[in-house]
């Protein structure tokens, strides 16, 4: 089983309405040209939403709706021009037997290739003062008149050559009317015309994958749309993530001052071009758990099958009301198929809502409810389970124990490892200390430390205890299956991948600078020191755990771990794992460093009070010289 991740006309999340809603808006506009932002992170949905939109525009005979993806064209040298002639030679094939529409569309396309030379013929504009093209301007327009009309290479004459100059008379050394400003004015109206002639009342451009383009490709296309195609008749729906179109435009425009008032300039560009933005919402729990029994469902029962149609409309109810938090559970779903009857659900439906509804908690989390990302977890955990059974343990894996062990290998990765270093320390594979966890989780039982020995007790409670004061771990806990008496390895074997420091959070690649700047000399940390007060507490536990795997890799720990200490000293509650990742450092490998500068980090008594007693440990071991000489270098100082 695999599941397909692209736009799809399927609604599994009721995006319809969405899209139903955004044709209204457009078609209401009527001859007033309109831009449309459909805004989201990538895999967010909006493509799919594209997909909808323009499915209904198609049953409307007088809208021509188009679709360009940017990211198809990204390796052209002109992407401005690109656009143009995909929407003029659309405009023109829409209407083959008119002939004054394919005569004034050959107009225009003569246009844009003028344009083309003037944007090559740049460098050499001094070429204009003295009535001589430059020899590459030359030879710029050769091959352009080569495309426009159609002359071979190795069939060069020089009748054939003057035919074609002569037919795009102006090019090479253009009248004076003929500057840009005039060229632009003289392209609206004729675009204009173009589209009255095509007898059409609308002209509905959808453009996708924005985001995915270089800078100078995605400001090309808006730069199109904005000095070119914004007219009556016309509208503009533009599928991207709007912190990457912003991006694009500091990249663009790096001397802009940085903001202007309450937003940046890039914001502004933004919003000058998109009058009406929407930005599709990330899923919460009960529509992600929705979404997941939804997917599983229609992948082990066909996109066409009967059963699932019958289903998807039951679903769609729980998705138009999320905020009620009614989910997809068996009930409901032996309504949708069998009314009052007592019948039994097809297992492919029932494995799938069980599944859903032991993983949609922090699967929710995890991906920021990004669906794309929730299907990639899903297609990992699916191909897993498929190599396992052919290495011949698939009997051993149970996909609800896979499922939370992912969870863990894939959103808290320090946590994973520690886990893996459990299993694999027991005879039988069984981490001991989940039993204690699981049970100060579910029983709110606060689980003692044995005050008496500094190693950890036989059943890991100590260790338990130190999970269960994080809220990341202490929901993974409560999530069914139990632990406990798993043997893990088997799990372990088959998620070990190599990981990303992230594990492949959703919505995550923004926190990467941060995390560079983080494993950087103090002045890189200074600099970046008010975006980390910003930070969600999900977000702080991420960029605490890649910066301290980034670390541990490196396996130097010679100096002290400014990013660390920054990222708590702003965030308060991360002090229990600062003091975790400084207690496990090898003892050998502690340098002096720890003894001093976190005074004012550990605000937590106790926590001090550990750390105090953690050296003290360090030094009476002796294993660490520089430690032991740090230490008597501050007794007297005092």
């Amino acid at each position: 089983m695999f599941l397909i991740d692209h736009e799809t006309e399927v609604d599994l999340l009721y995006y319809d309405a969405i899209a139903e809603t955004l044709v209204k808006r457009v078609l209401e506009c009527k001859a007033k040209p309109i831009t449309v932002g459909i805004h989201g992170d990538w895999g967010a949905g909006k493509s799919s939403v594209l997909a909808m939109a323009e499915k209904r525009f198609a049953s409307h005979p007088k809208v021509l709706c188009l679709r360009f993806n940017g990211w198809q064209f990204q390796g052209f040298e002109d992407a401005k021009a690109a656009l143009i002639e995909s929407i003029i030679t659309e405009l023109r094939d829409a209407k083959k037997g008119n002939e004054g529409l394919q005569t004034k569309a050959a107009a225009l396309l003569r246009r844009v290739n003028y344009l083309k030379i003037a944007k090559k013929s740049a460098p050499w504009i001094a070429s204009l003062f003295t009535g001589l093209p430059h020899p590459q301007q030359v030879t710029d327009a050769v091959s352009i008149l080569q495309g426009l009309f159609t002359v071979a290479k190795g069939d060069l004459t020089i009748e054939k050559v003057t035919k074609a100059v002569t037919e795009a008379e102006g090019i090479l050394k253009p009248e004076a009317e003929q500057k840009i400003p005039e060229q632009m004015r003289q392209f609206h109206k004729e675009f204009e015309d173009l589209i009255k002639t095509a007898g059409f009342e609308k002209l509905v451009v959808l453009i996708d994958d924005l985001d995915r383009c270089l800078p100078k490709t995605s400001i090309e296309t808006l730069e199109a749309i904005r000095l070119f195609l914004f007219g009556p008749q016309t509208a503009f729906i533009i599928a991207a993530d709007e912190a990457m179109i912003e991006y694009a435009v500091r990249q663009h425009f790096p001397d802009l001052p940085t903001v202007s008032g309450p937003m940046s300039y890039a914001r502004y560009y933004l919003e000058k071009l998109i009058q009406v933005p929407f930005r599709i919402p990330a899923l919460g729990y009960a529509e992600t758990q929705t979404y997941i029994a939804l997917v599983l469902a229609q992948a082990g029962l066909g996109e066409d099958s009967a059963v699932f149609a019958k289903l998807l409309p039951r679903a769609r109810e729980c998705l138009s009301q999320p905020w009620n938090a009614a989910v997809l559970d068996q009930k409901m779903a032996k309504e949708a198929l069998f009314g009052q009857g007592n019948e039994n659900l097809p297992p492919e439906i029932s494995h799938a809502i069980t599944l859903s509804q032991q993983i949609a908690r922090i699967l929710t989390d995890g991906t920021k409810g990004n669906p794309r990302q929730i299907k990639r977890f899903l297609n990992s955990m699916l191909l897993r389970n498929e190599i396992a059974a052919a290495r011949g343990f698939g009997a051993a894996i149970k996909q609800p124990i896979l499922a939370k062990v992912m969870l863990a290998e894939s959103f808290n990765s320090a946590f994973y490892d520690q886990l893996t270093k459990a299993a694999y320390a027991s005879s039988d594979g069984k981490a001991k200390e989940l039993g204690s966890l699981e049970k100060s989780v579910r029983l709110n039982v606060q689980v003692k430390e044995d005050a008496e020995k500094d190693e950890t007790p036989a059943d890991g409670s100590k260790d338990a205890d130190e999970w269960a004061k994080s809220e990341w771990i202490a929901a993974w806990a409560k999530c069914d299956p139990e632990l406990a008496n798993v043997d893990l390895r088997p799990y372990i074997f088959v998620t070990r991948d190599k990981r990303s420091y992230f594990g492949g959070a959703a919505g995550t690649s923004h926190l990467d600078p941060i995390v560079d700047a983080l494993l950087g000399k103090e002045m890189a940390v200074r600099s970046i020191e008010p975006q980390l007060s910003k930070l969600s507490p999900l977000e702080a536990e991420q960029v605490f755990d890649a910066v301290q795997t980034r670390i541990a890799q490196a396996d130097d720990y010679s100096t002290r771990p400014a990013g660390l200490v920054a990222l708590t000293k702003a965030k308060p509650a991360l002090q229990r794992k600062l003091f975790t990742f400084l207690r496990d450092i090898p003892p050998a490998k502690v340098h002096g460093w720890v003894t001093t500068g976190f005074e004012k980090v550990f605000t937590d008594q106790t926590i001090k009070a550990e750390l105090t007693a953690t050296i003290d440990k360090w030094v009476a071991g002796g294993q660490s010289p520089k430690l032991s000489a740090a230490v008597k270098m501050a007794n007297k100082k005092r």
